[in-house]
């Protein structure tokens, strides 16, 4: 992505720019990383709630609708989401390409981020209460999805034997937080939690559409973001397979009347790039790969299946949904894929990589796709280029994937009926 500009703005805060003509719409996107923990990620979705609530310029949700409205439609939405170890905060807006709208959007930005409502470093009872009650809501609801509680509950146990002081403990937490914290939180509380965050967090912006680096530079210099004792990025630790022993957890749970379990196997690794990572997991996930043709194709023992590698936290973990009589089965052939995957025939490794290039190959028809590919990039301390990119995912060999693949020590069976 030859066109990429990075400026830096100051320690620790960094506006990187994609002009590219073939859309019409301009899509900037606020990264903020922090740590992650029970007790920060409880805040950082609360607080995410709170700022949508308004802030000083639109006090009201209403109020500041109607201003974006008035910005041409421009849309803006601001949640958490977990990176492998690390809990990141995203604010992302979207609007269409006129001259007179950009230092407008970025002020609407600068405004959610930097002037909320609060009183004498508190946050409005009234948002704050509300805020408390829609994220209950959303951490109930994790039960409400059979498979999304059954990965949360791998990835909880894998997690089990860390210290508390273990940065790769933090790879077990939930990114909505728990209840438990979530009650300890208070209005004071959490506009301390905001201040150093905006103020000591290392922030990333992404803009990527039709307006030139230097017009957006100048609209984000108005932005009166503080850099002092702004943190440095530094990567997360991998998750260090800290389980005494393999062991194998059953849980009972009734979401519906059918007898159906999911069954899901987390594997940590020590070594293997993010392309040899990459590779593998598509050799193993794809609607081609080994799992599914193995597992739901020849045998009919599931559903659905799925793999997935975390590639920082060097992480393997797999999903299946079948039925209860078959989890130990289904269990046996998985790891017989996923040992097969070690001596890949040349063509599964041509498949794979064919379905990685023209994944790739259309990163840059999406503003969004583009924008996650450029973070990801920058975690991973790779360089942001798609054709280097395929370049490297077309080297990757069949001895890279049986060194990931030698490298890996089973943690956890995890069984949800």
């Amino acid at each position: 992505m030859s066109n990429l500009r990075t400026f830096q703005i100051s320690e620790g805060i960094n506006l990187h720019c994609l002009k590219d003509d073939k859309f019409t719409t301009n899509c900037i996107t606020f990264f903020i990383r922090t740590e992650l923990n029970p007790q920060t990620a409880a805040k950082a979705a609360l607080l995410c709630r709170v700022l949508k609530s308004g802030c000083s310029e639109y006090p009201s949700v209403s109020l500041f609708n109607r201003h974006l409205q008035e910005l041409y439609g421009c849309t803006m939405d601001l949640f958490t989401f977990k990176k492998d170890c690390r809990l990141v905060l995203c604010l992302n807006l979207t609007f269409p390409n006129k001259t007179i709208l950009l230092p407008k959007a970025f002020a609407a930005a600068g405004n959610t981020l930097l002037s909320p409502k609060s009183f004498l470093n508190k946050f409005m009872e009234a948002d704050f209460s509300n805020a408390v009650y829609a994220q209950s809501k959303a951490i109930r609801a994790l039960k409400d999805s059979k498979m999304q509680y059954a990965l949360f509950r791998l990835y909880e146990e894998m997690c089990h034997d860390a210290e508390a002081d273990d940065v790769s403990r933090s790879f077990g937490v939930s990114a909505d937080g728990s209840l438990k914290e979530l009650s300890l939180v208070t209005p004071s509380s959490l506009y301390s939690y905001y201040s150093s965050l905006i103020t000591a967090e290392p922030i990333d912006v992404y803009c990527v559409g039709p307006a030139g680096g230097d017009e957006l530079k100048a609209c984000f210099d108005k932005i009166p973001f503080m850099d002092t004792a702004r943190k440095k990025y530094s990567p997360m630790g991998r998750l260090k397979g800290t389980n005494t022993q393999f062991r194998i957890v059953n849980e009972t749970n009734s979401f519906t009347a059918l007898n159906q379990s999911i069954l899901c196997m987390g594997y940590t690794f020590s070594q293997g790039s993010v392309y040899a990572c990459e590779v593998l997991n598509e050799i193993l996930n794809s609607p081609s790969g080994l799992l599914f043709n193995t597992i739901r194709q020849k045998e009919g023992l599931c559903y659905s299946i799925s793999s997935n590698i975390f590639h920082n936290a060097k992480v393997l973990s797999l999903c299946c949904l079948t039925d209860s009589k078959n989890t130990q089965k289904a269990a046996e052939l998985i790891k017989d894929c996923i040992k097969k995957s070690a001596s890949c025939t040349e063509e599964q490794l041509k498949i794979a990589k064919e379905n990685l290039r023209a994944k790739y190959s259309l990163l840059s028809d999406s503003q969004q796709e583009t924008t996650g590919f450029l973070f990801t990039c920058r975690l991973n301390s790779i360089l942001p280029d798609t054709e280097e990119y395929i370049s490297n995912i077309n080297s990757v060999t069949e001895s890279d994937i049986a060194s990931v693949i030698s490298a890996l020590k089973e943690q956890v069976i995890y069984i949800l009926n």
